[in-house]
């Protein structure tokens, strides 16, 4: 029975048939390092979320002026800002991106359902410097070949994030080109959330091959980074909660500073 995940890579493949993804406006931006946003981060590296929809939550917040929205959260102190463009399931769009890069200088990371060279494509042109992959959406479907789309990717001068769930994903992601890895504490199966998930993965981790860790998803309050950063990662990734905020500057600086 087809669970979340395949569901998403099936919607992936719709839009990408229907030219979704065959933008022709272009950010002309030169890409900027997600990582290095990392490593030189004097508080916590707070990768903001601009997520106007949750599959688990529902419909989040109403983005009428991304930019505005974006430039909120980087004052809030957020490295880096992930957008989505995934329009079916997370209410995202090309055009918030295109937009957000004109006005924005911190690194972007497109948060896509990520399958097809053509998705890449329009990353760059829409002003993005890294782009999310999930590593199940590629060992489940051998005939993707992860490696190759990395390799896209990097010669489009885009970094990679490469999220996994458990161990077996963690594995095969350290041996891959990805540059940082996600430790995604929502299940894309179920949907269900446990901030213990990054725990249990980062237990696992004895050699991180040079590549830049950080956990994504579930975190409400400043204590559920406390709880996290106990486990050495390097970074955070949050959408929902600042989504819901009434204050997103606020919000932001709240985990900034956690």
């Amino acid at each position: 029975m087809p669970d979340f995940l395949d569901r998403l890579v099936e919607d992936a493949k719709v839009r990408i048939r229907a030219g979704y993804y065959d933008t022709r406006e272009s950010a002309a931006h030169k890409p900027v390092s997600l990582k290095s946003a990392m490593k030189s981060a004097t508080n916590n590296a707070i990768i903001a979320e601009i997520k106007p929809v949750s599959p688990a939550l529902g419909p989040l917040r109403l983005i009428l002026d991304p930019v505005d929205a974006a430039t909120k959260l980087a004052k809030g102190g957020a490295i880096a800002l992930s957008v989505l463009t995934e329009p079916d399931n997370f209410g995202g769009s090309l055009s918030n991106l295109l937009q957000i890069r004109r006005h924005v200088s911190i690194p972007l990371l497109m948060k896509d359902i990520i399958v097809d060279k053509s998705q890449i494509k329009a990353g760059a042109r829409g002003g993005a410097d890294c782009v999310l992959l999930i590593e199940s959406a590629f060992s489940r479907q051998p005939a993707n070949s992860l490696s190759k789309i990395i390799d896209i990717a990097h010669n489009y001068q885009l970094e990679v994030l490469l999220e996994v769930h458990n161990k077996d994903e963690l594995d095969r992601a350290l041996k891959s080109r990805a540059d940082i890895i996600g430790v995604n504490n929502r299940n894309l199966e179920t949907l269900e959330t446990d901030l213990g998930t990054t725990a249990k993965v980062m237990s696992a981790v004895h050699d991180r091959a040079g590549k830049l860790i950080i956990s994504e998803s579930g975190f409400a309050k400043a204590e559920d980074i406390r709880q996290i950063k106990s486990m050495a990662v390097d970074g955070f990734l949050i959408g929902s909660s600042i989504m819901l905020s009434q204050d997103l500057e606020s919000k932001v600086r709240e985990f900034v500073l956690a």
